[in-house]
């Protein structure tokens, strides 16, 4: 499908703007940031677009997708007539490896992953195979409307009472040596554990809308988007909703339209409930791209300015890796450490790091190569034939 490619491309220039001045720069600095320094008309320009697009976007759409590939695969185990208890150790198995992935990635490069929690998650959503598509629903929007009131309530509260939350989102990192490599493995390895232990509060946020796009993926929304259209636009709607009330307002006090004192304000309300962007973009994706579809479904190729991102998408988790390792040699102390201020200048290196994913990505598209991090993958989750099988892949060597 057209759709899900195109979203996991795009999804990884958010997350790659986003990360720069929340993570890459904030080891070593004073406080971590949502934006960089803003200067000029173009820095203004582009702090609004991060408060409306960026900030809390790319990653609940991964998230979204994330959880629609697991209803991928549990739906083709169900055409291939795999028994329910094999079809878990399937899904299980593969989202075990993720997260060893994660780990790996955690620990090693960048304590800011999201394959550790993706993996966990998929292994609770595989076990979770015989729920049916209306009880996890009833789940994913009870926890979004419980989250969705006290954000709200949170809002209000805190404009009427004038209160302070510039705490929520300029902390200190803290003393972390980044000049050596050793330093970073020390915080990476505490970052580890600090995420594990902080997972119940991930899977309260992010697991809702996990849960939206595997029955999505079950129920075949983004695959017949006629038929959904009525669903899909209402999140659409509740998308630019948010985006517009929440996210505007935000971008406007970071300029100094608006009183600076609200800013973080907004941004705390973001941080807590801008999850439901994810499955409101990936809606807005399957509205705008529904005639493309269409015409693949009649055997026509996209066009190019399609191919292209969905190139990256397919090879999601090689962007993602690519990305990490190209910005901790650009960003962190212990290699480059180039550190971009304004706002600006952290777009243009995001954008540039993620412009070169998309040309390796399309390189492997038009030479036939799988992204190497999802070859190793599915080598793990399926052993050599590289698919699922009714029996489970031998662990000894071979």
């Amino acid at each position: 499908m057209i759709v899900p490619d195109v979203a996991r491309g795009l999804s990884l220039l958010g997350i790659a703007v986003a990360n720069i001045p929340t993570a890459w720069l904030s080891l070593g600095a004073a406080e971590t940031k949502f934006l960089g320094t803003i200067n000029t008309g173009l820095d203004q320009v582009l702090a609004v677009l991060s408060t409306l697009f960026v900030h809390n976007r790319g990653l609940p759409l991964f998230t979204t997708l994330l959880g629609f590939g697991v209803g991928l695969i549990a739906m083709s185990l169900w055409r291939k007539h795999f028994p329910v208890q094999r079809a878990r150790q399937v899904i299980v198995r593969r989202y075990f490896f993720l997260a060893v992935f994660g780990a790996i990635h955690l620990i090693f490069i960048f304590y800011g992953d999201i394959m550790f929690y993706y993996g966990l998650t998929g292994m609770i959503i595989g076990l979770m195979l015989t729920a049916r598509d209306k009880i996890l629903s009833i789940i994913s929007y009870v926890l979004l409307g419980v989250i969705s009131i006290f954000s709200l309530g949170l809002l209000v509260a805190a404009l009427a009472g004038g209160w302070d939350l510039s705490a929520m989102t300029e902390t200190s990192m803290g003393a972390v040596d980044t000049s050596t490599y050793g330093g970073v493995l020390a915080f990476n390895g505490l970052s580890f554990l600090l995420n594990f232990a902080s997972y119940p509060v991930y899977l309260l946020t992010y697991a809702p809308i996990m849960l939206i796009g595997f029955t999505w993926a079950r129920r075949g929304v983004l695959s017949d988007v006629p038929s959904h259209r009525k669903e899909l636009g209402t999140w659409a709607v509740i998308g630019i909703v948010f985006i517009l009330v929440i996210g505007l307002p935000w971008g406007l006090a970071e300029i100094g339209v608006l009183p600076a004192e609200v800013g973080p304000i907004f941004a705390t309300v973001n941080l807590f409930m801008g999850a439901i962007t994810g499955p409101a973009l990936l809606a807005m994706f399957a509205l705008a791209l529904q005639p493309f579809q269409a015409a693949a479904n009649r055997g026509k190729q996209p066009p190019m300015w399609l191919k292209v991102p969905m190139a990256l998408g397919k090879r999601s988790m090689s962007g993602y890796l690519i990305q990490s390792v190209a910005f901790f040699l650009i960003c962190y102390p212990v290699a480059f450490g180039f550190a971009p201020a304004s706002v600006s200048a952290q777009f243009i290196l995001a954008c540039a790091v993620w412009a070169a994913s998309l040309l390796l990505a399309w390189i492997l598209e038009i030479t036939g190569i799988q992204g190497p991090f999802e070859k190793t993958h599915r080598r793990l989750s399926y052993g050599p034939t590289m698919q699922p099988g009714l029996k489970a892949p031998a662990t000894s060597a071979s």
